[in-house]
């Protein structure tokens, strides 16, 4: 099945809401949260759609005091989709876009866990930096991962 990465837009809200929900639960982004990222990182907010239909997303941001730092903010792929490779299709251009902004370093905060995104991102070079306990929450570590374009 084919489908395309775009930038966001509004009418993806109802669908990225449900995306995060199934993936993350309790622990994944507001809905408002979701909804003005859409006008905060418009460039860097990308769909991964299956017709109208959002399978998957990544939220870029470059930080605000050192434009040559960015993050990547989320990264999600609906279950069914998952596997498939839409993760790569979504995240090299979101890396290719921060090199054209000048970033030269990336990093994500993940779950500590090995998991299929700790792999994709392996996969692009990207390297362990930290790991960070009580990063969110007293009892949610992370593990840091950074690259440098």
């Amino acid at each position: 099945m084919e489908y395309l990465v775009r930038t966001y837009i509004q009418g993806d809200y109802p669908h990225i809401c449900r995306i995060e929900r199934d993936l993350f639960g309790d622990y994944g982004y507001s809905p408002i949260f979701l909804r003005q990222a859409g006008e905060l990182f418009h460039k860097t907010y990308l769909i991964a759609a299956h017709g109208d239909d959002p399978i998957g997303y990544i939220i870029g941001a470059q930080e605000s005091d050192d434009r040559k730092e960015a993050w990547i903010l989320r990264i999600g792929v609906a279950n069914e989709w998952q596997g498939q490779g839409v993760g790569v299709d979504l995240l090299v251009p979101l890396l290719e876009s921060f090199r054209k902004r000048g970033v030269k370093r990336v990093r994500i905060a993940i779950s500590k866990r090995h998991t299929p995104v700790t792999t994709l991102l392996q996969s692009k070079n990207f390297e362990i930096l930290s790991y960070e306990q009580s990063y969110y929450h007293p009892d949610i570590d992370r593990m840091i991962m950074e690259l440098l374009l």
